[in-house]
């Protein structure tokens, strides 16, 4: 029994029924416990108990923990933000979430980095928020990207800007072979970017393992620098057993004007859709299919598509749109020929379809400048207008501003205005803020549209307006009885512009 336990037993029976007994011990402890004075054993007995513990704590090996060996992080080569900019970060990561990739852009395009305190906050962000990865990435440093490699969770962020790997690094083999399936679809993405053959050939040596929703994925990732050379691969794909598989692959073969799917998409439209010439004028003669053909259903055309023209309809526009639009010719000239047609709605819509997948900047002008804002199609002209480059883009709106139309109509043209993947400019910003100015003054009535088109704006208009929209906010407001829940809508637009404007002062 060793010191301690001999006096705890004493201790539990009490010095009253059984004196104490000195303790077997070390002989340092053991001269330290003959110098006591037992015949005052309760004295005696506290005091053994406060050597004894002591004794022990002083006498024990610090424990020796098999911890592995960590490797410290390199020094990273980009310097960190300014101290004002670290602080606008932390404001826009609790109060102005939509500014992130805004200002993690603008850091990043400056050749910056986050300091290591804001770094699990980002990480964790991104593990939440796909979309923000990228812009993530960009801004962590070496830093960042050794902290993610100690995190499961933030393993998306170990492929750093500056690494590229290739098909045979340990790291990437790691993640594409057991990795999570963002983090496996994040590597086939980037590997596409280094090395879109790699990337492909990876895939389709783990093609015939994969479960339906990863071949699903994996096919769209797939679109990034995407040429004829995957076309075989996407191909043999039309024929996968399921569904969601087909689709993808269809979607992408689509936007290749020289994919089989296509030319098969050609042939089949010829006894469909002929632009001929009639003097000086193009005539369109359009015929309906009659029946649904059974080798459609590969190539991805619905046989119920719930068209309100009907199935035949339906059957034509889903055709023309995976055509190649190089068939008709020159697109002004062809777009102009459909004006009043019978059949103008269907082969508008395919054919504004179609420019967006084969990325045709001529024929996405000569759509919009068609377009009818009275009946439009919002979702297809704002994806036609990402298209364009931004002085095309403000020109097309300008002409498309449907001056003296009903507020449906204005607020459908705003709609699209504060549609933009950048800020406009100053002066077409001051333009569009003045149309939304006259829209608030005229007392709409469909504010639920105008308020959404409110918050697009918080974005897209040029954050050097603020000062003079806060002067017209304020303006409306001792003018007009704006609703209470509009009036706090365009506070937060002042607010956003407020902020976004002292972000650009630092840079």
């Amino acid at each position: 029994m060793n010191p301690w336990q001999t006096l705890v037993a004493t201790a539990l029976v009490g010095t009253g029924k059984q004196a104490p007994v000195l303790p077997e011990a070390a002989a340092a402890l053991k001269a330290t416990l003959e110098q006591l004075d037992w015949s005052q054993p309760e004295q005696a007995l506290l005091s053994a108990a406060g050597a004894i513990a002591l004794h022990q704590q002083v006498g024990q090996q610090p424990q020796k923990p098999n911890w592995p060996t960590v490797e410290p992080c390199a020094l990273d080569d980009l310097p960190n933000i300014e101290r004002a900019t670290a602080k606008q970060l932390e404001t826009a990561l609790s109060s102005y979430p939509a500014v992130l990739p805004e200002l993690l852009s603008l850091i990043a395009k400056a050749g910056q980095r986050v300091p290591a305190q804001q770094l699990p906050q980002l990480l964790h962000l991104g593990q939440q928020k796909v979309e923000l990865r990228p812009q993530i990435i960009a801004v962590i440093g070496k830093r960042g990207q050794w902290l993610a490699t100690h995190q499961v969770d933030w393993g998306y962020a170990c492929l750093g800007e500056a690494d590229r790997f290739l098909p045979d690094a340990a790291a990437a083999q790691s993640i594409w072979q057991s990795g999570q399936r963002s983090e496996r679809l994040w590597l086939l993405q980037r590997w596409r970017q280094s090395d879109p053959a790699a990337a492909r050939a990876a895939l389709e040596a783990v093609w015939s393992t994969e479960l339906a929703k990863e071949r699903e994925v994996f096919v769209g990732g797939l679109a990034i620098n995407l040429t004829m050379a995957d076309e075989p691969f996407l191909e043999a794909a039309l024929s996968d057993r399921a569904k969601g598989v087909r689709q993808a692959a269809i979607n992408l073969l689509v936007s290749l004007p020289a994919s089989r799917l296509c030319q098969r998409m050609a042939t089949r439209i010829q006894p469909l859709v002929q632009l001929q010439t009639q003097g000086q004028t193009l005539e369109v003669e359009v015929n309906l299919p009659d029946s649904y053909a059974p080798d459609w259903e590969r190539d991805g055309i619905q046989a119920t598509a719930g068209s309100a023209q009907g199935d035949r309809s339906a059957w034509l526009e889903q055709i023309l749109a995976a055509t190649p639009l190089d068939r008709w010719g020159e697109a002004t000239k062809a777009i102009q020929a459909v004006k009043g047609h019978l059949w103008q709605k269907p082969l508008m819509f395919a054919w504004g379809l179609a420019a967006h997948r084969q990325q045709r900047i001529d024929w996405a002008v000569a759509w919009l400048g068609a377009l009818d804002l009275q009946q439009p199609d919002e979702h297809l002209a704002e994806r036609l207008l990402a298209l364009l480059p931004p002085p095309q883009k403000e020109q097309q709106l300008r002409d498309l501003w449907p001056s003296g139309s009903s507020q449906e109509v204005l607020i459908r043209w705003l709609s699209l205005a504060a549609q933009s993947s950048q800020p406009w400019n100053l002066a077409f910003s001051r333009w569009i803020f003045a149309q939304l100015v006259l829209l608030l003054e005229d007392q709409p009535r469909n504010v639920y549209l105008l308020v959404q088109q409110i918050q697009n704006l918080r974005l897209t208009l040029h954050p050097d307006l603020a000062p003079e929209a806060t002067t017209a906010v304020d303006r409306l407001s001792h003018q007009t009885s704006l609703p209470p829940y509009l009036e706090s809508y365009l506070l937060e637009l002042l607010a956003y512009l407020r902020f976004r404007q002292q972000i650009y002062q630092v840079f």
